[in-house]
């Protein structure tokens, strides 16, 4: 198989894996998208990429829903894992650069057209600032952006605090089922929203997929879940904004996410996420922005691959 120049863009998430091509690392071609659970290993998705391709590409920027740690990468929500080692030797041994796959999204950040967003309430005086990007999939991402450095992080993974009345049953449930209290990233993403709609218990709509219930505007469960989502989302921003001092915007991305605006009011949700006694002066001035339903781990692949010295 020929080799070819040009850096491989991938992003390999819970559910899907989507991979491309950038030649002159301001465009990508050659989108393909693959299922992860298809995949015993994932130097495979690496090989099918390529034979559908007819070529090899020796360098690669890949996002991954997991954190890197030793130079291992063990997925967060799948069975799959690999070793950075092994794959630079056998793929891209001419550069290869492995990360958070929402830390690759966040590189796209700054670099969002305003018709690529969407302003969730009325746009508050803009502050120089960190910003902070949210992202409720297959699990929940958050990465801070600080300049044009982006910052990992695992906060998806902070224990829900107990004491609001409306999730102490959800809660307790949770805990009777699993011997440990709930992580945001337990009830805020599609295992979340399939959680609480199961919580519910509606015995009328079986084999319901997580867009459908967030936007069935009929069923009670339905909205009672995407009500809690909702809710729950809002405060779990708030804390990130406050966490982060994120003063130049926090911003929200993902099918999820897109899916629970085209119902739930943006306005409303605006004022949940600004309710604080103490801290509703800042939270006022912090933008919120929905980013568009865009391709945005690969986005931020291409200004990875800007920096590269070569292409």
């Amino acid at each position: 198989m020929k080799e070819q120049e040009g850096v491989l863009l991938a992003e390999l998430g819970g559910t899907k894996a989507r991979l491309a091509i950038t030649i002159d690392s301001k465009t990508f071609s050659g989108y393909e998208e693959f299922f992860m659970k298809d995949f015993m290993a994932v130097e495979e998705i690496f090989k099918t990429y390529f034979e559908k391709k007819g070529f090899l590409f020796r360098k690669a920027i890949i996002g991954v829903a997991a954190p890197v740690i030793n130079e291992k990468v063990v997925f967060t929500n799948s069975k799959l894992s690999f070793d950075l080692k092994s794959l630079k030797q056998n793929f891209f041994d001419l550069e290869l650069t492995v990360l958070n796959d929402l830390e690759m999204q966040a590189y796209a950040i700054n670099y969002l057209s305003e018709d690529e967003l969407i302003l969730i309430g009325i746009e508050p005086p803009i502050k120089k600032g960190p910003k902070v990007l949210v992202s409720p999939g297959t699990g929940l991402g958050l990465a801070g952006i600080i300049g044009d450095e982006v910052v990992f992080t695992e906060g998806g993974h902070i224990q829900i605090p107990y004491g609001m009345d409306t999730f102490n049953s959800i809660i307790k449930d949770f805990y009777k089922r699993n011997q440990r209290y709930p992580t945001f990233e337990d009830l805020l993403s599609g295992k979340g929203i399939n959680y609480i709609y199961n919580f519910l218990n509606d015995p009328d709509l079986d084999n319901i997929s997580n867009e459908e219930i967030l936007m069935n505007k009929e069923n009670s469960n339905c909205i009672k879940t995407r009500k809690l989502f909702f809710k729950l989302f809002a405060l779990y921003l708030r804390f990130a904004a406050l966490m982060w001092g994120s003063l130049s915007g926090v911003y929200i991305s993902g099918s999820i996410a897109n899916s629970l605006f085209d119902i739930e009011s943006k306005s409303a949700f605006r004022k949940a996420f600004e309710e604080s006694d103490k801290m509703q002066d800042l939270l006022l001035s912090i933008p919120i922005y929905l980013v568009k339903d865009v391709d945005l781990g690969l986005r931020g692949g291409l200004v990875m691959a800007s920096k590269l010295k070569t292409i």
